[in-house]
């Protein structure tokens, strides 16, 4: 029984042998329609990769060249600006330390003028690649950076110069102002009784009043210049009215010389002449004193001895 029992089991065992050996051979089949299926779709999923990258490296590429384009577009506009802002500035470079009262923004705007923008390097060129068309717009976007910067430097500094020019005018004034006050101060005094209208310098005193009062407020250039225009005109009038009183005056004095030309007995030379001797005077001498008579033959003039003895 021990033997028949382990025959059996040989037996049993050799038939599962046989039922895996068919089911190893059916696991062994390759299933190729789902194998192609799957390449298919991995064919079709890289396909629309590789076009969505190309996509994408177009779009970055168009969008390269327009900040490119958009870029060199501004370098025109800024440097156009420039240029304006450099013709305006031209004027204000012509002063002198004189002329300010902060020569100091004068060396400032000269430096400024001497900037000159780099070389442009507006190259966009659709065969180069996006790096190098976003390395160009970069560059190109500091130099205008750059240039703005100035335009705004030149600005400010025309500015400073156009307040500081204007303080040196109006100092300017204040000086010829202060000194036409003093001319008509003199005026005044020099005028007395010296004009035929005395409400010329009653007038004269008056506009030398405001002037000081001008002198003491602050005031704008165009103040300044209508008061020195104001008493420059009223120190005229009065000496206009001075000349006419001395014209009138000389006019008096040579009518009075013509007058006295006129008189009978007025000449000089007349006053001068004494009448000329009679001849019967020098014959005949009248003396007062002892009488004289006439002794015939004697000559009128007795003659002496050279020497006495």
């Amino acid at each position: 029984m021990g033997i028949g029992e382990h025959a059996e089991d040989d037996a049993s065992l050799a038939e599962l042998s046989a039922d895996e050996a068919d089911e190893v051979a059916v696991h062994w089949h390759i299933p190729f329609i789902r194998i192609a299926g799957i390449m298919l779709i991995l064919a079709i999923v890289t396909g629309s990769a590789a076009g969505l990258v190309m996509a994408k490296k177009n779009y970055d590429h168009q969008e390269a060249l327009t900040s490119c384009n958009q870029a060199i577009k501004q370098t025109g506009i800024v440097r156009i600006a420039w240029n304006k802002a450099l013709k305006q500035a031209e004027p204000y470079a012509k002063l002198q330390d004189k002329d300010v009262q902060d020569p100091k923004s004068l060396g400032l705007l000269s430096k400024i003028m001497q900037y000159q923008p780099s070389a442009s390097t507006e190259n966009r060129d659709p065969s180069l690649t996006a790096d190098r068309l976003d390395r160009n717009r970069a560059e190109i976007g500091r130099e205008n950076n750059q240039l703005r910067t100035q335009i705004r430097n030149l600005h400010d500094t025309v500015g400073t110069i156009k307040a500081s020019q204007e303080q040196q005018r109006i100092d300017n004034a204040q000086n010829v102002l202060r000194q036409t006050i003093e001319d008509a101060d003199r005026l005044y005094k020099e005028s007395e009784n010296k004009v035929r209208d005395g409400n010329t310098r009653v007038r004269l005193n008056e506009q030398i009043a405001h002037a000081r009062l001008m002198m003491h407020d602050r005031q704008n250039l165009d103040a300044y210049n209508g008061t020195i225009q104001d008493l420059n005109e009223v120190m005229q009038i009065v000496r206009d009215s001075m000349t006419t009183v001395e014209d009138e005056d000389e006019d008096v004095s040579d009518t009075d010389c013509s007058d006295d030309s006129t008189q009978p007995g007025s000449d000089p030379q007349s006053s001068n002449r004494r009448p000329a001797p009679s001849s019967e005077g020098l014959s005949q001498p009248v003396t007062q004193g002892n009488p004289t008579w006439d002794v015939p033959g004697q000559s009128a003039i007795p003659s002496f001895p050279d020497r006495l003895g």
